[in-house]
């Protein structure tokens, strides 16, 4: 290489560096914004009080005098998130479809090994594009289907409460029809409510949700200080795979994350309250998770006091106890 020609070379890797850290040190230096710095505490409690938690729900006794109630619960979404993006690739939809093809089959043969029931909440457009799906999950008769919207659309981001209501209504007249019997159950998709999504959900007749956080016990529901009925069996993201085992996951063996559902299933079994988890067939469904669910519900199963339930059956339960 001349001398001239280290020059130039020296000078474009300047320009490179120097035109790419630009962009890196202004996106570092941005200063968010901070509208609730200025908010009055008025402000602050209207802010929050449309979805609140009320009281406790969690029962002196369950059935049987179990002491715990649990629900393995599975969001059926496969393609439906992807194609509510406009995502047409087919080797992406593909590793999608692998939840119909083969996880839903394996997790529902786990579930037969066991004879346990179970919670799926389906967007209907998964149904819409592997029909077989419902009858094989009805045909055991232990398990519930709920309502995980239209297309896995994201609530927040609906046009109005209007649009939102449109897509909730198609959903549930789908999966109506697919089941034989109205969904009682609801879980946003995403787990994100929209400012209207308590309002449509009260009105769809829903008896109870299972997207919020706020406890990891049943609680009931406040709006705006109003006592709204609805039964909440709340979840969270550390019991669920996808932060660490889907797209952009972490987590190099399955084995440390059953080790954390270990961990907080013998909490709720020590406080005698609930143990809600959900999973995802697209990417629970591998071999080697599947390999820890198994073994996990193996351990589950070998405590004395362990109900095994539908969320529906739970929250009816934790109603009526009520």
């Amino acid at each position: 290489m001349t001398g001239n020609t280290r020059a130039a070379v020296s000078a474009l890797a300047r320009r490179l560096v120097f035109g790419l850290s630009v962009p890196i040190i202004a996106a570092a230096q941005q200063v968010p914004e901070q509208p609730g710095t200025k908010w009055t505490e008025q402000q602050l409690k209207a802010a929050v009080a449309p979805v609140r938690a009320g009281r406790k729900l969690t029962p002196k006794a369950w059935p049987n005098d179990a002491r715990v109630a649990v629900c393995l619960s599975f969001d059926v979404d496969n393609e439906s998130y992807l194609l509510a993006g406009g995502e047409t690739s087919p080797t992406t939809l593909s590793a999608a479809d692998f939840g119909a093809q083969e996880g839903l089959p394996r997790v529902l043969a786990m579930l037969d090994k066991y004879q346990i029931p179970s919670s799926f909440f389906i967007p209907a457009v998964s149904a819409v594009l592997h029909p077989e799906m419902i009858p094989a999950i009805m045909k055991s008769g232990r398990h519930e289907i709920g309502v995980h919207g239209w297309i896995h659309e994201y609530p927040p981001a609906t046009a109005s409460a209007a649009e939102e209501e449109r897509l909730l209504t198609q959903a549930i007249d789908y999966l109506t029809k697919a089941t034989g019997k109205r969904p009682v159950g609801y879980r946003a998709p995403a787990w994100a409510f929209s400012a209207n999504t308590l309002g449509l959900i009260r009105k769809a007749g829903m008896f109870y949700d299972s997207s919020l956080q706020s406890m990891d016990e049943p609680y009931e529901i406040v709006s705006n200080g109003e006592a709204t009925g609805l039964v909440e069996l709340g979840i969270d993201w550390t019991l669920t795979e996808t932060p660490y085992l889907g797209r952009g996951g972490t987590m190099p063996s399955p084995g440390a994350l059953f080790q954390l559902y270990r961990d907080e299933f013998d909490g709720a079994y020590d406080l005698h309250t609930t143990f809600v988890l959900t999973l995802h067939p697209q990417v629970i469904g591998h071999r080697a998770p599947m390999k820890y669910l198994d073994q996990f519900v193996g351990y589950m199963k070998s405590k004395p006091g362990v109900w095994f339930a539908t969320c529906e059956q739970i929250a009816r339960y934790v109603k009526s106890a009520a």
